[in-house]
């Protein structure tokens, strides 16, 4: 079992030192009775003031459509005043507040954290190939993370994703607003043992689509299933290398007129943490291959800003902006020529099924 040695040090005492070892691989917060006074916290260190006292210390470990487009435009909104408030909220959140917000903002990029989150995100796009339209998605995410069970014993990462999109009915600038399919990515995180000596971690698992759409433009009208994996490495401290492979082939219809599907979606990330809880990254876009004779293939690129607030009752809020471009395509004469996309994720660093 991976170890992970946390050593604490006495800044007025800096000869004496105290090592923790936990059977973890990472940590969420220590807690420790008054008067100690948490000064400086990352992975690896963490450091007091003089006055420390460990008795009884605690480590915590891992555990339709004008009410549519007011909602969008409600969240763009938020997005900014946090960002806005930024300052203000750094000057009253404490020390060990920020270095939990600076690991959870590595974490939510990361496809394979174990991270429970709650998300919503804000597609627009207000310029389309093929139509004076503007498109909208608004789409639903739960990431639950499940403690490892059963006979494997790996943590699970379960991610259903729901969506309710608006769609152009022409080439004209009229649209109307349908809920699309229903997806289901469910990972198996491989322990950190199998890639002892380098900060590497993956995941694989099956991938699932529900043909829950309710017009015939807003989904393929096809259940379809195949294999998922993700990544992601850590090459220096702050830059995170990671990303996720979904494949799905069709095997059943709700008509007789569909058509089959046979479809992989690679989605590329990288991020840089900038400290604060503030990162840039690159990973909302997704490029899709489809394998049929004529099928479409699209390959977008993005690039984000995101901050995560630490709050007071141990959750965290993350919001992100990003601009997408399609950069190119094939066979796909009505797809996106620039996206704009707004997110806002609830984060429970403690919540584990």
């Amino acid at each position: 079992m991976h170890l992970l040695a946390i050593r604490i040090a006495c800044t007025d005492c800096s000869n004496e030192w105290v090592q923790l070892t936990t059977d973890c691989s990472d940590f969420r917060q220590l807690r420790t009775p008054m008067p100690a006074r948490l000064l400086k916290t990352d992975h690896e260190h963490l450091s007091f003031r003089g006055d420390l006292n460990l008795e009884g210390a605690e480590l915590r470990l891992p555990e339709a459509e004008t009410k549519y487009l007011l909602l969008s435009w409600l969240l763009a909104l938020s997005v900014l005043i946090w960002i806005s408030s930024a300052d203000c909220l750094a000057q009253q959140t404490a020390m060990p507040s920020t270095s939990l917000a600076e690991s959870l903002s590595e974490e939510v990029n990361d496809p394979t954290s174990t991270l429970t989150q709650a998300q919503i995100q804000e597609f627009f796009t207000p310029s389309q190939y093929g139509t004076n339209a503007q498109p909208n998605t608004l789409q639903g995410r739960f990431v639950l993370a499940v403690l490892p069970h059963g006979p494997l014993n790996l943590a699970q990462i379960v991610r259903p994703t729901f969506s309710l999109v608006t769609i152009p009915q022409n080439r004209g600038a009229s649209t109307r607003t349908e809920f699309g399919d229903l997806q289901l990515l469910d990972l198996f995180v491989m322990p950190r043992s199998l890639t002892e000596g380098i900060d590497f971690r993956w995941a694989i698992g099956p991938y699932f689509v529900f043909p829950t759409a309710t017009s015939k433009s807003a989904g393929r009208g096809a259940w379809r299933a195949g294999p998922a994996a993700a990544f992601r490495y850590r090459p220096i401290p702050g830059l995170l290398i990671s990303g996720l492979i979904q494949q799905a082939t069709s095997f059943a219809y709700t008509s007789p007129d569909r058509t089959p599907v046979t479809s992989v979606t690679f989605q590329p990330m990288i991020s840089y943490q900038l400290g604060q809880g503030w990162y840039v990254r690159s990973s909302d876009a997704t490029l899709t291959f489809n394998l049929r004779h004529a099928s479409s293939t699209t390959i977008p690129l993005s690039a984000g800003l995101g901050k995560v607030w630490k709050l007071t009752n141990g959750a965290a809020i993350n919001g992100s902006v990003a601009g997408e471009w399609m950069v190119y395509r094939q066979f796909a004469p009505g797809t996106e020529q620039f996206t704009l996309r707004f997110q806002m994720t609830l984060l429970f660093p403690t919540v584990e099924l």
